[in-house]
């Protein structure tokens, strides 16, 4: 009998203490290059300080995320940001693919940017 009860609070021991979390897995890929895989990518978590690259083969893992919905938002240099909803589960990981198209730059924008880097180049010099 002593031996029912010393297993019986040890399986609600374990039970109780179990995680609870669950994890988002994903790849991101880019669009440009017939889904090849962005290295270092950054995909984040939007509300939270959850921030993670992706490894050389585009792959990314979110882990000890509690149960519910989230936005992720996927970020590269010269990629138009993509945000997608992942709804994560504690039994079961999530699985996303994103992929992101290169972003495209008005004359306006061209413009100021030359501007400023006109501007940088001429205060740079007068300091020389």
């Amino acid at each position: 009998m002593k031996h029912l009860i010393y297993i019986t609070i040890f399986l609600f021991t374990t039970l109780s203490f179990g995680q609870n979390t669950g994890l988002i897995v994903g790849k991101v890929l880019d669009n440009e290059v017939n889904d090849a895989p962005l290295v270092l990518a950054n995909v984040s978590v939007k509300g939270t300080s959850l921030n993670i690259n992706t490894d050389l083969t585009g792959m990314f893992v979110i882990e000890n995320l509690e149960a519910g919905d989230y936005t992720l938002v996927c970020s590269f240099a010269g990629y138009d940001t993509k945000e997608i909803s992942v709804h994560v589960d504690a039994l079961q990981p999530a699985e996303v693919s994103l992929s992101l198209a290169a972003s495209t730059i008005s004359l306006g924008e061209l413009a100021l940017l030359t501007a400023v880097a006109q501007k940088d180049d001429k205060s740079s010099a007068s300091l020389n």
